[in-house]
């Protein structure tokens, strides 16, 4: 007993040296992580409980295997499809048609090597398990992973794994989702400034619950696309989608509104950014 009290303690000292700023603690309980690829099925249970208990490591761990996992299967459900289409259709003939064809080609043989490499990893997953990638996710966001945070914002609810059966997962992304966006906008991540623009403009093109957060708020929907034209990576020429989009938003606000957006959104690059362009 005394032993086991040992440990415990020792791992939550971990998991508080862990939410230190520049601590290496994230580092020390990476370090006690299974190996890469081992079978999921198997050590589940052990980095759920570790997450549920602030392991930041953990969490990541479940989440990307989780999230390949899915990635595996989906590819599974429409790569064979694919390719029969591919190989009953015509042979391309214009540069323009061969060089789609080499990049659909590229794409699937990167496909078929996410599934081989999946396989021993995901095998024997119970639904229940493969239905844990949301509440996953959430908890890896929390716990500070980019990828996580982007992803459960950006969701697309049919693409949830048994949310008819989970309500209370749409209320956790109605109280999480805005947060977490805004958290990830002050560590500097451009996704989920596209995200907020896109959900704050209200377009019908986006697929992802933010908009239902966020509401269509003109002013937001400015001043994130003007941060996003800020960070656009240098070149001869600005981005027309850019421009245009500007254009679009700015004809519905007073001059005294995009004054006030346009300093909001220099400060934010300033301060979140570091002024820097975005990578292309």
């Amino acid at each position: 007993t005394t032993a086991k009290n040992t440990s415990a303690a020792a791992h939550a000292r971990r998991i508080v040296r862990q939410k230190t700023p520049g601590d290496t603690a994230a580092k020390d309980d990476a370090a006690f992580l299974p190996p890469p690829g081992a079978p999921l099925k198997d050590i589940f249970d052990d980095l759920k409980a570790r997450a549920a208990a602030g392991d930041a490591a953990a969490a990541s761990r479940l989440f990307h295997d989780l999230q390949q996992c899915a990635a595996a299967q989906r590819l599974g459900q429409f790569l064979p499809a694919m390719a029969s289409r591919m190989l009953d259709g015509n042979l391309p003939s214009s540069p323009g048609s061969i060089d789609r064809s080499e990049r659909q080609l590229d794409w699937m043989q990167r496909g078929l090597e996410l599934q081989q490499d999946s396989a021993s990893m995901c095998a024997g997953l119970s639904p229940s398990q493969q239905a844990a990638l949301v509440p996953s996710t959430l908890t890896a966001a929390q716990l500070g992973d980019p990828q996580a945070a982007d992803c459960y914002v950006g969701a697309n609810l049919n693409a949830w794994p048994g949310v008819l059966d989970n309500p209370d997962w749409i209320n956790d992304y109605k109280n999480y989702a805005l947060p977490l966006a805004s958290a990830a906008v002050q560590q500097g991540d451009w996704a989920m400034v596209g995200m907020l623009a896109s959900a704050n403009a209200g377009n019908p093109r986006s697929n992802n619950m933010l908009n239902q957060v966020t509401g269509t708020d003109p002013v937001q929907a400015y001043t994130y696309a003007k941060l996003m034209s800020l960070g656009q990576p240098d070149g001869p020429t600005p981005s027309s989608r850019s421009t245009n989009a500007l254009s679009t938003l700015s004809s519905h606000l007073t001059p005294e509104q995009i004054q006030a957006a346009d300093a909001q959104a220099q400060s934010m690059y300033q301060q979140y950014f570091d002024a820097t362009p975005r990578q292309t």
